[in-house]
């Protein structure tokens, strides 16, 4: 081989070794991502329309919003991503029961989104604790192929008198 072909065979060569590289580092964070449960907590704010069915009966429609905070911190899954959940609560402050459904939009500070749905029951009210599951349904970015079950605990620590609460919930734990 003359020197000419020898240099271009070896940028080539080099060039396709970076660009393979470049490629599986890429699938490897997508797949870290995907792969790995969202272990911390969610802080909330919720704001919507709650309905009187009866005497301490209240159905509720609206969205939680707040910051997830990965226990792993910087470089943990969803670590401080905004988070925003239409939903909607029936709570029954006679029976202390209440149950809840939604979806919940993720978005990292990269932009990718992940996309879920949720539901729970559990206690209404200040410090009232709902268990419950969400399912990963989709998303953006690295988030494309995101599937999986995982498990939360939601918390209400204040109802506002102008009908909005503040809380967190637990995520994965």
């Amino acid at each position: 081989m003359n020197t000419l072909k020898l240099r271009t065979y070896l940028v080539l060569r080099k060039l396709l070794i970076t660009a393979v590289a470049f490629t599986f580092a890429g699938l490897g964070a997508a797949a870290n991502a995907a792969d790995s449960k969202a272990v911390g907590d969610f802080g909330w704010f919720g704001v919507g329309k709650a309905y009187e069915m009866e005497k301490g009966h209240y159905f509720w429609v609206g969205e939680f919003s707040g910051t997830f905070f990965s226990d792993k911190g910087p470089g943990g899954t969803f670590h401080r991503a905004g988070v925003k959940c239409p939903g909607w609560l029936d709570m029954d402050f006679n029976t202390k029961r209440s149950q809840g459904g939604g979806t919940c939009i993720i978005t990292d500070l990269d932009g990718d989104q992940a996309f879920c749905t949720w539901r729970n029951a559990g206690t209404p009210g200040p410090g009232g604790q709902g268990p419950g599951t969400f399912e990963y349904i989709g998303g953006t970015g690295k988030y494309k192929s995101l599937s999986g079950s995982n498990t939360f605990v939601g918390v209400t620590q204040v109802n506002w008198q102008d009908g909005t609460a503040s809380g967190y919930a637990t995520w994965n734990k």
